[in-house]
């Protein structure tokens, strides 16, 4: 049988499928009488909608795309069957990018997208079965591999088809259209300003810098499909995101609403069960991978689980580093001033960060009785120096929604923070009601004895 496939876009074009033959789509059609033809079209997400402080990502922002990798699997198979690379150093337009197969009726496709990773993971996710690409730690992307840059996200998408008429009555041809969405899987965190009104006026007067803006505990990998995309899937971007909950307010980052009730909960869950992500390693070589994918990742960078007082761990390097990370210099940070009266207690940060939602289970707030309380969940860190001692200010950042943009229009510091990065320590305070003396009771004794025999004859004086 001939097998053909389209991949038509300007720019590079690189298959890796196994000796796929260009043809003009009129040529094709012809040459293939009774075969039956499957067409993928690609878009980016639709903008995620949040109504208070946070809004969808559009369309113009951090879109960007210079590679674009399709795995395609047939008729139920767990291995790949085609691997079809598009690249593009200058951008790639996927309005212009389309994807055409033909094959008999009853062929079943599922198509696996991802946008924007490095050569060397794209193709070691090519080599896992359906299984691997959906397990621990099989299917992880290591970010730092060459696969998280700024303004180039990694995005995925997935789609799934049949080809054949319904039922011979029906007017379908049995050729099968499909448009894969691309999701962005991360959140971009944009921070217009932080401002000091201590409930102490006294600290208003004092010397406050802000030193350091964190996101810390960051997945180190991403888990790019929770499920595979087999049979009918309502909604695909759970396969990306994972399962949609409805969510808690007030355990929400910002405490916002979403307008449908739903959050993706799973998003980027990187690790399963009872792992002790502070000291297992994510080791890839088991699943095939060589090079630089060999090796040992810790499962979290940026990781303040447990650290001693005074303590800020940032290890993340490269774009992470920017993405996660801004330090203020010298003066830059300062918001009170014991010197300066007129010193404007507003700092304008105007800064973005990205980060991966990681969705882990806490059971425990970042408010805690003691120190082996705390969890190890995603946390918003403000480093602060108060008359030359330094506090932490961390906020925790669970469900976090993928594919968003949070706009964080203020952080306001209205105490003294804590001495450790990961946590509160909780501090308990007590009311004395009134306070009074009492009156004497008079008690008064007749007689008491002494200098007598008792039963035993024993005298006792």
């Amino acid at each position: 049988m001939k097998k053909i496939i389209y991949l038509l876009a300007a720019g590079l074009l690189a298959l890796t499928a196994c000796n796929k033959e260009i043809l003009p789509h009129g040529e094709a059609a012809s040459d293939n009488g009774d075969l039956q033809r499957v067409t993928l079209n690609f878009a980016t997400a639709e903008p995620v909608t949040l109504s208070t402080k946070a809004n969808g990502l559009s369309h113009s922002a951090d879109n960007f795309i210079d590679r674009l990798d399709i795995y395609v699997f047939k008729n139920g198979s767990s291995t790949c069957s085609e691997h079809i690379v598009k690249t593009d150093a200058s951008g790639i337009d996927l309005s212009t990018v389309s994807y055409t197969d033909y094959d008999v009726k009853g062929t079943s496709f599922v198509f696996m997208v991802l946008a924007n990773l490095d050569a060397a993971t794209a193709d070691y996710l090519a080599g896992l079965t359906t299984s691997q690409l959906v397990s621990y730690d099989g299917g992880l992307i290591i970010l730092s591999e060459g696969n998280f840059r700024l303004h180039k996200p990694i995005m995925g998408g997935s789609n799934y088809c049949s080809l054949g008429r319904n039922n011979y009555s029906s007017s379908d041809t049995g050729d099968r259209t499909l448009t894969i969405t691309l999701h962005r899987y991360c959140a971009r965190m944009e921070i217009e300003k932080i401002t000091a009104n201590f409930d102490d006026a006294s600290y208003m007067n004092k010397d406050v810098i802000v030193k350091r803006i964190a996101w810390i505990n960051q997945p180190t990998a991403l888990r790019p499909f929770m499920k595979w995309p087999e049979g009918y899937v309502q909604d695909y971007a759970c396969v990306v995101f994972g399962s949609r909950s409805t969510y808690n307010r007030e355990t929400e980052f910002g405490r916002l609403e979403y307008e449908d009730g739903y959050h993706y909960y799973e998003t980027n869950c990187i690790y399963h069960g009872w792992t002790n992500i502070q000291t297992d390693k994510i080791d890839l070589s088991a699943y095939g991978a060589t090079g630089s994918l060999a090796a040992e990742f810790p499962y979290q960078l940026n990781n303040n689980f447990e650290l001693e007082r005074g303590a800020l761990n940032v290890d993340a390097t490269g774009d992470r580093l920017t993405a996660t990370t801004h330090s203020f210099l010298g003066d830059e940070g300062r918001i009170c001033s014991s010197t300066n009266p007129s010193q404007s207690h507003v700092l304008n940060v105007n800064k973005e960060f990205y980060v991966f939602p990681m969705y882990m289970n806490g059971y425990s707030t970042y408010m805690c009785t003691e120190f082996q309380g705390q969890d190890n969940t995603m946390k918003l860190v403000i480093e602060v120096e108060i008359d030359g001692q330094t506090y932490f200010y961390p906020i925790r950042a669970l469900y976090i929604q993928p594919e968003s943009v949070y706009k964080i229009h203020n952080i306001t510091i209205k105490g003294i923070g804590s001495p450790y990065s990961n946590f509160y320590l909780k501090k308990y305070e007590g009311s004395l009601s009134a306070v009074s003396v009492g009156d004497w009771t008079d008690l008064e004794v007749d007689n008491i004895d002494l200098g007598y025999s008792d039963y035993g004859g024993t005298n006792i004086y």
